[in-house]
C-alpha cells in the first residue's frame, strides 16, 4: 500500500512539474486579464508555476501586473506593478528581438496610467512590432496580435497596413 501511495504522489508531483502553458489560451485572454479578476487569478497562478519560455515569462509578468487592478490595497498594487515591471524588463533585456514580448510591453505601457511613469518605450515598441510582426512564424499568434492592435486604435490605417503584411 505504501508503494502505491508513493507511486501516486510521484505521478502527481511529475504532472505538476510538467505542466504546460496553453499559450494560445493565454494570448486569447490577454486583454481580459485586466478586466476579469477570476481569469486574471487563474492565469497568474498558472504562469507563476509553469512559465518557462521567454514569451511565457512575458505573459507571466503581464498577468502579475494585472493583479494590481484586482486589489484594493495600494501597497500591494504598487508591489505588483514594480515586480511585474522588473520581470518584463528583464525578459525583454535578455530577448530584445522577441516581437511578442515587445507587444506585451507596448500594450502595458500604452494603457498604464501616466503617473506611473512607465511609458518610455511606447513609440519604440510600436515601431518594432509594426516592422517585425510579419516575421513571427506562429500564424495564429500573429493574427491574434494583429487583431488586438487593430482594435486598440494605437496605429493609423497606414501603419496597420504595414502591421498586417
Amino acid at each position: 500500500m505504501r508503494i502505491f501511495i508513493l507511486f501516486i504522489l510521484s505521478i502527481q508531483a511529475y504532472l505538476c512539474y510538467a505542466q504546460k502553458v496553453d499559450l494560445n489560451g493565454v494570448r486569447e485572454n490577454f486583454n481580459q486579464g485586466v478586466k476579469n479578476r477570476d481569469l486574471c487569478e487563474k492565469y497568474h497562478t498558472h504562469l507563476q508555476e509553469a512559465a518557462k519560455t521567454p514569451v511565457e515569462k512575458g505573459y507571466k509578468a503581464a498577468f502579475h501586473m494585472f493583479m494590481a487592478k484586482h486589489t484594493a490595497n495600494p501597497i500591494k498594487k504598487m508591489s505588483y506593478f514594480k515586480d511585474a515591471k522588473k520581470m518584463l524588463e528583464d525578459v525583454i533585456k535578455a530577448n530584445p528581438n522577441e516581437v511578442e514580448l515587445r507587444f506585451i510591453r507596448l500594450c502595458i505601457q500604452y494603457y498604464s496610467p501616466k503617473y506611473l511613469g512607465y511609458h518610455s518605450e511606447v513609440e519604440n515598441d510600436k515601431k518594432f512590432v509594426m516592422n517585425n510582426l510579419h516575421k513571427l512564424s506562429d500564424k495564429q499568434a500573429k493574427q491574434l496580435i494583429y487583431d488586438y492592435l487593430d482594435g486598440a486604435n494605437m496605429y493609423t490605417d497606414r501603419e496597420l497596413a504595414l502591421l498586417g503584411r
